[in-house]
């Protein structure tokens, strides 16, 4: 071998061994590179779990700016009901109100801000909704309410609906009134014969006049009033047009809102639907609470009235009368009746038992927002870099320009300060 021979020789040789040497380096550094990245994302899966699955310490840090935190969490409990509305007579419906009561809080702990209740369809569009009828455990949080909302449902489907409320001061929505216009009732809106006082006239009582109520309502303008002194022991309110009331047959039902500022004394209501004033089927009811709304809804068959003679609401509805009895006169008391119409059957609807679930708190992130990053920092990670990313909304540091960052992500539930309830994307990320 020349010397040429053993140069060409060494340097091939040293040339693999540098590429041994590069290639080495370069494992043992990317090995190193994903143990850090490894140890950066356990960190933040560990962070994660507290930070989107607990309140914080205090659970209401949030509330009191000048207190700081001992445990960050952005956490808070959010309430789901969930609705299926069936449709099962074959019939198309358009803008049908449909009406739910709902115990939103039974023992009163204050878990629903009455400004957070929140309806949603399937495809997570949010729904105009009237709150009515309500009972308050303290300041705004609601014990129990009715709630309506308009439902657009093809013959024989079902669609669900999901209604969210929490403890949270949000912002009051503010929605437009319902416009209750259906073909499914008559009037269309369910609320026209109960809106004037013509065509209506007092029952018994001495000298009282139907009147508006725009004040005690149940939508609209305006409620029917009678307030009066018994008279040969009954007073009421008698709706009776100038034309019959038709389109209807004994498949349809009554549907109509009764109020009664006083039952104290009083022996019962009676309601009576007549046509041609030579048959009529009536009812009544007692034992009702004063001064509460009562929701009456039945089917206009005979068997499921007391019937006089051959009643038949396809001959058309002559009057609807409304008179409250008692066993002595002289008694003044206030007959309201709202909403008065006929429908043909209504929706089914099937109230799921409540939910509780974890949601972000925006009004926490928000506040997290205002206090120091090194604060935070040496609450949550000790020497970690930190950021935390709620639905692109973030806060902490610009680490993706580190070397080395691990992070954990994860889809969760947030209640904006405007209300509105969306489903977003959470991440934690960390590094050094």
């Amino acid at each position: 071998m020349n010397y040429f021979d053993f140069a060409v020789a060494v340097g091939i040789f040293l040339f693999f061994i540098a590429m041994v040497l590069t290639l080495s380096t370069n494992y043992f550094s990317n090995i190193y590179s994903l143990t850090r990245t490894s140890e950066f994302r356990s960190v933040a899966e560990s962070l994660f779990k507290p930070i989107f699955g607990g309140k914080g310490i205090p659970e209401n840090w949030h509330q009191d700016s000048s207190v700081s935190p001992v445990q960050i969490g952005l956490a808070e409990d959010l309430y789901l009901v969930h609705f299926l509305v069936k449709e099962d007579t074959g019939l198309n419906r358009t803008n049908e109100p449909v009406i739910a009561h709902i115990i939103f809080d039974e023992n009163c702990q204050n878990e629903s801000w009455n400004n957070t209740i929140r309806m949603y369809d399937e495809d997570n569009k949010e729904l105009n909704i009237k709150i009515s009828n309500t009972t308050f455990c303290t300041s705004q949080y609601l014990n129990q309410s009715d709630i309506t909302w308009e439902v657009n449902i093809s013959a024989n489907q079902a669609k669900k609906y999901y209604l969210y409320y929490s403890p949270d001061d949000v912002t009051n929505p503010n929605y437009p009134s319902l416009s209750y216009n259906t073909s499914s009732w008559i009037p269309s809106d369910g609320d026209a014969w109960t809106e004037t006082t013509a065509d209506w006239s007092r029952e018994g009582g001495t000298s009282g006049t139907p009147t508006d109520d725009t004040v005690t309502k149940i939508r609209g303008n305006s409620s029917v009033n009678i307030t009066d002194t018994f008279n040969a022991y009954y007073l009421g309110l008698e709706y009776n047009p100038e034309n019959n009331i038709n389109g209807i047959n004994n498949s349809w039902y009554l549907d109509v809102w009764l109020y009664v500022d006083d039952f104290t004394d009083l022996n019962y209501i009676y309601l009576m639907v007549a046509h041609n004033m030579t048959s009529y089927v009536y009812t009544t009811f007692s034992g009702l609470i004063s001064g509460v709304w009562y929701h009456f809804e039945r089917q206009l068959d005979p068997s499921l009235w007391t019937q006089f003679g051959i009643f038949d609401a396809a001959e058309g509805i002559d009057r609807v009368i409304f008179d409250m009895y008692n066993s002595t006169p002289d008694l003044t008391r206030t007959l309201k009746i709202d909403g008065l119409h006929f429908k043909k059957k209504s929706l089914e609807i099937k109230t799921f038992p409540e939910e509780k679930i974890n949601a972000v708190s925006s009004s926490k992130f928000d506040l997290l927002k205002n206090l120091s990053y090194d604060e935070v920092r040496d609450t949550l990670s000790g020497n970690y870099e930190f950021r935390i990313d709620v639905g692109g909304d973030t806060y902490g540091e610009e680490i993706n320009q580190l070397t080395n960052v691990g992070c954990y992500e994860s889809p969760q539930i947030i209640e904006y300060k405007n209300g509105t309830i969306k489903n977003i994307m959470a991440r934690v990320c960390v590094g050094k």
